[in-house]
């Protein structure tokens, strides 16, 4: 798995781990959208 693990010793996070933390917040918010919609019917 690997990514930004926030150690003190690690500096820090590099673009991959920002990059895949964009992507998973866009997830989240798809899901969200998803859900909010299926409840309306």
């Amino acid at each position: 798995q690997g990514g930004f693990l926030g150690r003190k010793g690690d500096g820090e996070p590099g673009v991959k781990s920002i990059w895949l933390g964009l992507q998973r917040i866009r997830d989240v918010a798809a899901g969200i959208k998803y859900a909010k919609e299926s409840h309306d019917l």
